[in-house]
Parts: structure tokens; C-alpha cells; sequence
């Protein structure tokens, strides 16, 4: 079996006496908090559509608000 890259690099690095190369350390990052949103009942209502206008199918399929 093949060795990896990162073996065969510490592998040359010893025999020219040279460090070995470091493994890379992976940078965790932090999530930003969000900022909450403060919503009256009002904005709640007209997010669901509660203010809208509702409309049905009259005779003949013509479209009418209630």
C-alpha cells in the first residue's frame, strides 16, 4: 500500500533533517447571535393574511370578494 502525501513528506523531511510540516489547524468560527425580532399582534395577523380580503367563486365562475 501507497503512503500518503503527508507521510512521504515527514519521510523526506527526516532524511534532509528539516521539520516536518504541521498539520493545519482548522479555525473554529463563531455564529453570530441574531438579533430578535419584536413583532405586534397586528404585524403576527397581517403576516398569516388575516386582513386580507377573501374572495370566492361566484355562478358562472366569476370571482367575488365576501
Amino acid at each position: 500500500m501507497k503512503p500518503t502525501l503527508q507521510e512521504q513528506l515527514t519521510a523526506v523531511a527526516k532524511q534532509l533533517n528539516i521539520e516536518p510540516p504541521k498539520k493545519a489547524k482548522k479555525k473554529k468560527s463563531k455564529r453570530k447571535k441574531s438579533k430578535k425580532e419584536i413583532l405586534s399582534s397586528h404585524d403576527i395577523k397581517s403576516l398569516m393574511g388575516m386582513n386580507r380580503a377573501t374572495y370566492s367563486r361566484g355562478r358562472g365562475g366569476a370571482i367575488r370578494q365576501k
